[in-house]
């Protein structure tokens, strides 16, 4: 190991090649082909298919390809991808239990915004350069699937599901966005908490509730570009160590 004095103009030649090695390796990834999948062609950075060569993409952005339908799994549950924005970096996905010829299939796993965290790779929110919360804008609602133990519920909020949902002890409601604790009846108890990005308006049916569950929700992969680069890494380092340079030479035998 050798200690060296390092001038400030040495310094930041060596931060602007470590940082032009830094960019050259980490364009690799985005110069792979892209894939496709049934109705999704351009499969690119930072997704990838499981069969992808392993250079390309973030492995946190895994989707595979079954049955031609490009298919990316959230937590327990199992969603069909519908479209890929990479201008606004959103993906809109919808739960696969959920099908069109069928106004009785539900999710079978909840998703909501307590499964997602800052660490994630996806958020539910499309995030602006300043990072404040008004910054933050929401891309999904929530639909909660509520049973009561009465047919009739005095509320506008309630939504009946019947006749695609009729359970034989208890009723079937839901509610669209969210639900204060005085909205929520005695003899009622929540039972599933999905996402939507569509929005039909008021006084709607289940069926067009139904109908937006089957367009799905839109998550944003954005944040993945708002995490430290290694560039600032480095910046930092030779902030910490701002007068020498500690070099280690590695000497092979031949």
């Amino acid at each position: 190991m050798i200690t060296t004095s390092l001038p400030i103009s040495a310094r930041f030649i060596l931060l602007v090649f470590l940082s032009s090695c830094y960019l050259a390796c980490h364009a690799k990834d985005h110069h792979c082909e892209p894939s496709s999948c049934g109705d999704i062609h351009n499969i690119s950075y930072p997704f990838r298919l499981n069969d992808d060569p392993h250079k390309c993409g973030d492995s946190r952005y895994n989707l595979s390809c079954e049955n031609n339908l490009t298919v990316v799994h959230l937590y327990s549950g199992k969603y069909y991808v519908r479209a890929i924005n990479y201008e606004n970096y959103t993906i809109r996905v919808v739960d696969a239990n959920v099908r069109e010829d069928n106004c009785s299939s539900i999710p079978r796993y909840s998703l909501a915004t307590y499964n997602f965290s800052d660490v994630d790779p996806y958020s539910m929110f499309l995030k602006r350069a300043i990072q404040t919360s008004r910054e933050r804008l929401p891309l999904s609602k929530a639909i909660i699937f509520i049973s009561c133990e009465t047919q009739l519920v005095n509320s506008p909020l309630y939504v009946d599901t019947a006749p695609c949902i009729d359970a034989a002890s208890r009723h079937s409601f839901v509610i669209i966005g969210s639900l204060n604790v005085s909205d929520l009846r005695d003899s009622c108890r929540i039972e599933l908490m999905v996402l939507t990005s569509s929005w039909i308006g008021t006084n709607c049916s289940y069926v067009d509730i139904h109908n937006m569950m089957l367009y799905g929700f839109e998550l944003s992969w954005l944040p993945i570009y708002n995490r430290r680069p290694l560039g600032q890494i480095w910046i930092a380092m030779l902030t910490l160590i701002p007068t020498k340079l500690i070099v280690i030479v590695r000497i092979s035998q031949a």
